[in-house]
């Protein structure tokens, strides 16, 4: 394992510098690049802070979730009470989820990181844990534990199995976009189904519904849509929040998935508890990943494993019963 020393030499301070900022002492005055890149020169080399080495993982342990690229702000992540409750299953002591917000610390002694992050971003990361584990990230190197998934996969199944076993002739997507200072949430996959129907030559611009990543929006656009006779035979719906208002406005005009026109709903972070088995879905972070996640994640804060892995999983089309 790396010593403070090796550190200071390669960052070019002073070792009671490193020492100081590796314990998140924050009465010492040096800028963020000089602190980022200790973190950055700490993790690279492998080493674990004193804290982490002395941890006593029977006491409990407490992990941070930064799902700000996948999740608005003010949404409540579903996901943390499944977690807890595979943690429970499957852990010999307690285990605590805390959503991480960037810039503002926390004290955590693991963090899963969800989506596309900056540099900056994962400068942050770093700064709360060493044990870090990037999910759906679009990293490409091999400095972290990743889990990376094929977000296309699913979808390319949809349209195929719209298309060519259930009949579809004409197919749309229902969707929001959230934006603010930090983050897009909602156009990668827009514009990735937008390109594939293109390819496909399906693409009809009028079919494409997008506002707000909200039910109220999903209600709104779909409810639009049939008044002017827009409907398309077959849709995919971005969110679990737009589907709810989406299948609201189809139950009010008399309109059921599956009987009358083929609706996938695109799961990925759960952010409502509404029945959708009458749709289709695409399934982004199945259990088995979960579970996958966790113990790599676990594995790090236990100091069971010094070296990263990769590991990559398909989205899955899944049918209504």
């Amino acid at each position: 394992m790396a010593t403070i020393k090796e550190i200071s030499q390669k960052a070019g301070v002073s070792m009671a510098t490193v020492s100081r900022v590796l314990n998140k002492d924050k009465t010492l005055a040096v800028s963020d690049g000089v602190r980022n890149q200790i973190f950055a020169i700490a993790h690279e080399l492998g080493y674990v802070p004193v804290k982490l080495r002395h941890l006593s993982v029977s006491e409990g342990i407490t992990i941070g979730v930064a799902d700000w690229h996948v999740l608005r702000r003010e949404s409540t992540n579903q996901k943390l009470a499944d977690l807890t409750k595979m943690a429970e299953r499957d852990c010999r002591y307690p285990v605590r989820f805390i959503r991480l917000f960037y810039g503002q610390d926390a004290e955590v002694d693991g963090v899963i990181a969800l989506g596309y992050f900056t540099e900056d971003e994962t400068a942050y990361l770093l700064r709360q844990s060493c044990a870090l584990i990037f999910v759906g990230s679009n990293r490409k190197d091999y400095l972290f534990d990743q889990i990376r998934i094929d977000h296309e996969s699913g979808v390319r199944e949809m349209v195929r199995s719209m298309t060519e076993e259930q009949g579809v002739r004409t197919v749309g997507y229902l969707g929001g976009i959230y934006e603010d200072a930090q983050v897009r949430i909602g156009e990668k996959r827009m514009r990735f189904f937008e390109s594939l129907l293109k390819e496909k030559g399906l693409y009809r611009p009028e079919q494409f519904l997008v506002g707000e990543c909200t039910a109220e929006s999903g209600y709104g656009l779909l409810k639009g849509a049939i008044e002017a006779g827009q409907l398309p035979e077959g849709l995919l719906i971005g969110s679990d929040e737009v589907a709810e208002g989406a299948l609201r406005a189809l139950s009010e005009a008399g309109l059921a998935p599956g009987r009358d026109l083929s609706v996938t709903v695109y799961k990925d972070i759960e952010t409502r508890l509404f029945a959708t088995s009458s749709c289709d879905t695409i399934r982004i972070y199945t259990d088995f990943m979960w579970e996958n996640m966790l113990r790599c994640l676990l594995e790090r804060v236990e100091q069971k494993r010094q070296e990263t892995i990769t590991m990559i999983f398909p989205s899955r089309y899944v049918r209504a019963k």
